[in-house]
């Protein structure tokens, strides 16, 4: 057995998962199962959302760790799905590292969705959520350039690396300004309900249950750190928002 291979194959699962949005417990129970399927002893592991630390232990052997820093983190939960499956056939089968490779590999180059349908879903959303809040039908069709025109910002400031703060508290301040102005030109007539409706793709539904799941689960500094995160990219939103319409209206 090279504990070598089998920790850094462990610990790059356990990475993809933790990148993807898993729950902290999620990201531990898989790497610990892993490794202990192919009949080490022993084995820790501690996560955060910022970081993995993963020790194997056996009588005689010198315990090995490895530890893995996490710099961007999303929300896809279609990834979390397939590397959860490879997981289970891991730790059922015990293939050879180069396959289990092979398949993160596989997973990393599965399709996702075409950046023309991610502008097209933050459109509908927008459209959809707007209607819900009880914006009217020219709220709602103004929604829909205010979603697509979020998508294409935030877009935009990934590329150069932005940090996730300032990029939703753009977003937010555009999706401000546009529903501002469609407003005082007469294509809508209910700003707030164009803004809620499409500032709800920003909202970090996803971050705030998987906090709150950490937090259950007994992971209070992976749950109190992605609750922070959440606060602050509500902060942003909202800080974006009000920048903006105190601008205007002082314009």
């Amino acid at each position: 057995m090279n504990h070598d291979e089998l920790l850094d194959t462990a610990i790059e699962a356990g990475y993809r998962l933790l990148e993807n949005g898993a729950e902290i417990s999620r990201v531990e129970e898989s790497i610990q199962r892993i490794i202990l399927s192919y009949g080490v002893e022993s084995c820790d592991v501690f996560a955060i959302p910022s970081c993995i630390i993963v020790t194997i232990r056996e009588t005689g052997v010198t315990p090995l760790t490895r530890i893995k820093r996490i710099y961007s983190r999303d929300t896809n939960l279609g990834q979390v799905t397939l590397l959860n499956d490879l997981c289970r056939r891991i730790c059922h089968d015990t293939p050879s590292f180069e396959q289990v490779r092979q398949n993160l590999k596989k997973i990393d180059e599965s399709p996702i969705f075409s950046y023309p349908v991610q502008i097209l879903a933050y459109a509908l959303i927008s459209f959809a959520f707007t209607l819900f809040f009880g914006g009217t039908a020219l709220d709602a069709c103004v929604a829909i350039l205010c979603g697509a025109l979020l998508r294409l910002v935030l877009r935009a400031m990934s590329r150069f690396h932005t940090n996730p703060f300032f990029i939703n508290l753009a977003g937010s301040a555009i999706t401000a300004t546009v529903a501002f102005l469609a407003i005082r030109i007469g294509l809508a007539d209910h700003m707030d309900k164009i803004i809620i409706g499409t500032l709800m793709n920003l909202v970090p539904g996803v971050s705030m249950t998987t906090s709150m799941q950490d937090i259950i689960a007994g992971d209070l500094i992976a749950g109190i750190t992605k609750l922070t995160e959440a606060l602050l990219t509500a902060t942003a939103i909202a800080l974006g928002t009000g920048l903006a319409l105190t601008v205007l209206r002082l314009i």
